[in-house]
């Protein structure tokens, strides 16, 4: 067994809900690790606890994120002070909106990924505090999600972000920031590959997040249903989640076909209703 680590960021599309019917989706041995839609990094860091993993290549092309778990491997204990000063004003609205959210957009455009402090505690501060839980951003890639209203938010767990810090310092993990296409390039046979992808939408309305500036639609999608079918040609193991959806169903029709899937009912743990949050079907389409 590995490091105990959890994620440390609530984001939309988590898997912590459903990592008993992923990891029975798995197959029993694989070589190399591909999450290309980190998020939350939930099966990731379930893979890691069970010393699963020989080689991991995770990667997000969201930059914020990505400078997020950088700051966390390599600059822990800075990023833990930071926090504990900003939980002293996790239920300040004022703080939120006229410095943290405001200062956030003023440093997010920063195109290094070294490591920012001030970047990623921020993230995290926003992340715990605004609606929800939502990463959205405006055309202009400013962060615009308002205040949550929670009562006493828990920023960070620190001895939780020291457990991540080990995991995400050992030699076999590597971070990317990248286009998912980009990421798997170098999946070979008998690698595994996870795709979490923003998920299509049940509905027209229903689509309440952005991962980046840019939206993940139709065109999107068969895109990375062709990405797949590269993937399984090359005999990689290749998971995917999605919604629900008859685009879905149409894009993985073999999958469904042979009955490499598996229907489940996840959480919403990000709802525009905030209580009173309800379980929704999703697939799990497998190539093998």
């Amino acid at each position: 067994m590995g490091p105990s680590a959890t994620p440390f960021l609530k984001w939309a599309g988590g898997k912590s809900g459903l990592l008993e019917p992923l990891l029975q989706c798995l197959p029993k041995s694989f070589k190399a690790y591909y999450e290309p839609f980190l998020g939350g990094g939930a099966l990731f860091f379930k893979l890691a606890s069970m010393g699963a993993l020989s080689r991991a290549i995770i990667s997000d092309s969201n930059r914020d994120l990505i400078n997020c778990y950088v700051t966390v491997r390599d600059r822990p204990e800075e990023l833990i002070e930071q926090l504990e000063s900003l939980q002293q004003r996790a239920n300040d609205r004022l703080f939120y909106e006229s410095f943290a959210r405001r200062r956030f957009n003023e440093i997010k455009l920063k195109t290094g990924l070294e490591g920012d402090v001030e970047k990623a505690s921020l993230l995290i501060y926003l992340n715990k505090t605004c609606y929800n839980g939502l990463y959205r951003v405006n055309s202009r890639s400013e962060f615009n999600v308002p205040w949550g209203r929670y009562r006493s938010p828990r920023l960070f767990d620190p001895e939780n972000l020291r457990e991540v810090s080990k995991v995400l310092n050992t030699p076999c993990i590597e971070i990317k920031c990248c286009d998912y296409a980009e990421a798997v390039e170098g999946a070979v046979s008998g690698d595994l590959v996870y795709f979490d992808p923003p998920y299509q939408p049940l509905s027209r309305t229903s689509s309440f997040t952005s991962y980046t500036s840019g939206s993940f639609g139709e065109v999107d999608q068969r895109r990375l249903a062709s990405v797949f079918g590269e993937l399984s040609m090359r005999s990689c193991f290749v998971v995917l989640s999605n919604s629900y959806n008859p685009l879905i169903e149409e894009l993985y029709a073999r999958s469904i076909r042979e009955g490499k899937f598996r229907k489940v009912f996840a959480p919403r743990q990000i709802s525009c209703k905030g209580k009173g949050r309800s379980s929704v079907a999703e697939y799990i389409i497998m190539s093998y």
